[in-house]
């Protein structure tokens, strides 16, 4: 065995060695073997031929330059590259035929760039979550530390008082530091406040991401001692939104909530560190000195040591957590220490994550092998009308590994080409799938950028090869077998061909998916339209929303009980008075709160009702008394899931909404033992199934079956005293209808928290008024997306609009491809039969017969591939119910479908026609 390896080893470096000098040593041949003309010629001219004669004479006598580069190729091991060696006239006849077959290349081309698109942009995208890169020097030795809780199973990010102990005793970890993500209002002068993400940071921060400041300084050390100046850096993006660019804002006051601070340092465009940062202030002793376990919390990195491992770093950080431990086993007996890279700060995948993320790409490359294999019927049927070239080089000693490689290179070619187009659409498909996951995940880390990586375009390489492989030798292994024997038999021109089943299935899979992808953009559209149409209930239009949050007064006590009900009390005061403030301004007919906003999601929960009212259930129980019965209690049944809402007791009137049967809340609804609720219609019709609803109690949990009949005793009854119509409680691309409950709440005793302004005019150009009175009130008081009360969803309706345009591509390209491949099939097939075509003619053959024996077999793919699609539809139908298909969508699709196979038979008429006009007397001389 050792043996066998020592071999395989030895042969590898021979190998490596000869294709190191592979070049060089064919140079140097062919410079040797060009000097021995020369000399062997000038011998012939001494010997009294002429010069061209003797040149001529020299080049017999040695033929072949090719032939002495084969063999020394063969000497070194080299000849299995020798076989796949692709020339510079492989690729110039495959830019020739890009020209030649412009539809093919059309075609081809664009369905291979759009496998390559996605293929790219999904590698990239995955890239960023799987193994992201920091760009920064020695990114890969950044990291993060912080504590797991074994006992609870996560971090604890409250490190306040370990950072100390790890900056003291840590040698291998460096500028050891930490930051506070935070939100506050800057405001600049007698300005509107704006909140802005801000970075409380140490300022090692700074030396770790290697930052030179644009204008000014950076934060040092100094920043964070106790007494010290307040100061703050800015980001490139708020010195020019904000300040207007100015050289001189160096040294201006600007104020951050209720604190004012002096502006030391701009920042270059692009620096966002720690992550999506744009504004930075020194992270200060009174955050930082706090007992074990106390304080808010913080994420702690640095940079590893030179020459330190990350194994060793744990190492010690472990020895460090051991210790902390035996001297706090109150609030460290069950914290361990971790080292992570620094890209966990924002996200960690866990192992199954990781496994998915990775296995998206086995995706991609089923979709280009799918894509690629349509390329591939089209590049054969091209290569059949070669045939007879093909033949011709054959006999003249072209081997089959070389007819290959030149279909390989022309497939390669047009791979190319395609990947050129691809990688230029992956660059604008990166930015789309950025702003997709903003949606979704909100700010994203500096670490994410819109730039092709270099691993994505050796990706796209890669994919580009193993396209060109499959849509090349696959045809080229088809239609070089037998080639000796056709020169033989005199059948050169493809009539030696044939179309296989696997081809039939490619043609039938094509037609089949053109068929049904249709019927998911009629799903999208349908889904795209109800979503835009979703009525809310009330001119959704004409009012202005924004989420209201306000600073913490202390952030040491933050995580109190006494610190949380002084919070509600001083954040329900600012609202009360900006609600009075604003209901001053002729512009604003009306102002209220919520804690969800309409066409948001709610929270949701079960909802158990009483069969009887509370009135008729006490006489229920008195009457079985009377009778010497058994009381039991009053009859109850659990009803469906219904959706939440806290809201101020002024929301109906606000939003114009007349109560249809009860009451609506009243102030001494706001009362902790009042426990009344306001229910919508839709509660109504799916809980009550119509009954009453005014009078009657309801109850809820967050499961069907309680765990226990003491916990189901024990949550509180609900009286329901009033009935809404619905008021946006379901969110656009719910499907379902949502029974909606509503609560009292006063303002600031919930989170989050939203304010309604009903606004006369447009209410967007209320926005700068009313930031201006926010922070008249109180200039922590931060408001952020403000936007029109029916654009609440438009995020969503974005997502939907990008997935229609993602399927309408892919339809437009299977039934590119299905065209294609079918002329294809078509084309063929009448080339190989042109000279039975023509004797049948001769024959007297009717033109119907010949259409009919032309049209049986493309008849049969674009049936058997409308009925496979059509199936797939009805599959799909009955695998989700929830998604409903009127009469009038089928009715739709059953037309497109036909539709669809007309157009397919349209491919027909093009070669059919090309069949008709073939006279007897050209197809006898045709090769057959």
């Amino acid at each position: 065995m050792l043996t066998m390896i020592s071999g395989l080893l030895a042969r590898g470096r021979s190998l490596w060695r000869a294709l190191r000098g592979h070049a060089a040593i064919e140079t140097d041949m062919a410079e040797e073997f060009r000097l021995h003309q020369e000399l062997r010629a000038a011998d012939l001219v001494r010997a009294g031929l002429a010069p061209a004669e003797a040149a001529r004479r020299a080049r017999l006598e040695f033929g072949s330059a090719e032939r002495y580069k084969h063999e020394g190729r063969t000497a070194r091991g080299l000849r299995p590259f020798d076989r796949i060696h692709i020339s510079w006239l492989d690729l110039k006849l495959g830019f020739r035929m890009l020209v030649k077959y412009p539809g093919l290349t059309v075609v081809g081309g664009l369905a291979m760039a759009f496998a390559i698109w996605v293929g790219v942009v999904v590698f990239q995208l995955v890239s960023m979550f799987a193994h992201p890169t920091l760009p920064l020097p020695d990114g890969d030795r950044l990291v993060q530390i912080r504590n797991w809780d074994v006992a609870a199973n996560r971090a604890d990010s409250r490190a306040l008082s370990d950072i100390i102990v790890w900056r003291e005793g840590l040698r291998s970890v460096t500028d050891l530091g930490a930051f506070r993500d935070v939100e506050r209002n800057l405001i600049i002068g007698t300005g509107a406040g704006e909140p802005v993400h801000l970075a409380e940071i140490t300022a090692s921060g700074f030396r770790i991401a290697h930052a030179v400041p644009l204008l000014g300084r950076p934060l040092v050390e100094s920043d964070e001692r106790a007494g010290a100046p307040p100061v703050v850096v800015i980001g490139h993006r708020v010195w020019q939104t904000r300040f207007g660019g100015a050289s001189d804002v160096i040294g201006r006051t600007v104020r951050l909530g209720d604190r004012y601070a002096t502006v030391v340092g701009i920042m270059p465009e692009g620096f966002a560190f720690p992550i999506s940062h744009e504004i930075w202030t020194p992270l200060r002793p009174d955050v930082l000195e706090h007992a074990p376990g106390a304080g808010p919390g913080i994420t702690v990195f640095g940079r590893l040591a030179p020459g330190v491992t990350r194994e060793e770093a744990q190492a010690e950080l472990t020895a460090f957590g051991q210790r902390a431990a035996a001297a706090s086993p109150t609030t460290h007996e069950h914290l361990r220490p971790q080292l992570l890279p620094y890209t966990t700060v924002f996200y960690e995948p866990t192992g199954s994550e990781l496994g998915m993320l990775v296995s998206v790409n086995v995706f991609i490359v089923l979709l280009l092998v799918l894509v690629c294999g349509n390329v591939a019927l089209l590049l054969f049927a091209r290569a059949a009308a070669r045939d007879g070239e093909l033949v011709v080089r054959s006999a003249l000693g072209a081997t089959r590994s070389r007819i290959v490689t030149q279909l390989f290179a022309e497939a390669l070619v047009l791979g190319g080409a395609a990947t050129v187009v691809g990688l230029a659409a992956a660059q604008l498909g990166l930015r789309l799938g950025l702003q997709f996951l903003e949606l979704n995940l909100g700010r994203l880390p500096f670490w994410y950028e819109a730039t092709l990586s270099p691993q994505a375009i050796l990706y796209a390489g890669g994919l580009t090869l193993l396209g060109a492989a499959i849509a090349g030798v696959m045809p080229a292994l088809k239609i070089t077998r037998g080639l000796g024997l056709r020169l033989r038999e005199g059948t050169a021109g493809g009539g030696g061909l044939r179309f296989g089943g696997v081809w039939t299935a490619v043609i039938v899979t094509q037609v089949a998916f053109t068929v049904a992808f249709p019927a998911l953009v009629f799903v999208e559209l349908r889904e795209l339209i109800r979503a835009r149409s979703y009525d809310v209930g009330f001119t959704a239009e004409e009012y202005l929303s924004m989420r209201l949050e306000m600073d913490a007064a202390d952030v040491a006590s933050a995580d109190t009980a006494a610190a949380r009900t002084a919070y509600q009390v001083r954040f329900g005061a600012a609202l009360e008075e900006l609600r009075r403030r604003m209901a001053a301004e002729p512009a604003i007919v009306g102002v209220t709160f919520v804690d969800r906003l309409p066409r948001m999601y709610h929270p949701e929960r079960w909802a158990e009702v009483e069969a009887l009212s509370p009135g008729a259930a006490q006489a229920a129980e008195a009457s079985a008394g009377q009778a010497g019965g058994p009381v039991t209690t009053p009859p109850r049944y659990t009803g469906d899931v219904v959706s939440f809402a806290s809201i101020d007791p002024s929301y109906f009137d606000v939003l114009e909404t007349p109560i249809l049967a009860g009451r609506g809340f009243r102030p001494v609804d706001l009362a902790p033992d009042a426990r009344v609720v306001i229910v919508d219609q839709g509660f109504v019709d799916d809980v009550l199934q119509g009954r009453n609803a005014v009078g009657r109690r309801v109850r809820f949990t967050d499961s069907r079956r309680p765990d226990a009949d003491s916990v189901a005793d024990a949550r509180p009854w609900y009286e329901i005293v009033g009935v809404v119509k619905d008021l946006g409680m379901r969110h656009p691309i719910q499907r379902d209808p949502t029974a909606g409950v509503y609560l009292p709440a006063a303002p600031g005793s919930t989170g989050p928290l939203y304010m309604i302004a009903h606004v006369r005019g447009d209410p967007l150009a209320l926005g700068p008024r009313v930031r201006a009175l926010a922070t008249a009130v109180d200039p922590t008081l931060r408001l952020s997306e403000l936007q029109r009360l029916d654009t609440i969803a438009d995020e969503v309706l974005w997502v939907l609009k990008l997935w229609l345009r993602v399927t309408v591509a892919l339809s437009a390209i299977a039934l590119l491809l299905s065209l294609a491949g079918i002329y294809a099939v078509l084309a063929f097939t009448v080339a190989r039969r042109t000279r039975e075509i023509g004797v049948r003619v001769a024959l007297g053959a009717s033109r119907r017969r010949i259409v009919a024996a032309i049209f049986r077999r493309p008849l049969t793919q674009i049936g058997l591939g409308a009925a496979l699609g059509g199936s797939l539809i009805a599959v799909a139908a009955f695998a989700t119910p929830e998604i409903e298909l009127p009469p009038r969508y089928v009715a739709l699709l059953v037309a497109y479908a036909a539709f669809m196979v007309g157009v397919c038979l349209l491919a027909c008429v093009v070669p059919t026609r090309r069949a008709l006009r073939v006279e007897p007397t050209e197809a006898l001389r045709a090769d057959g």
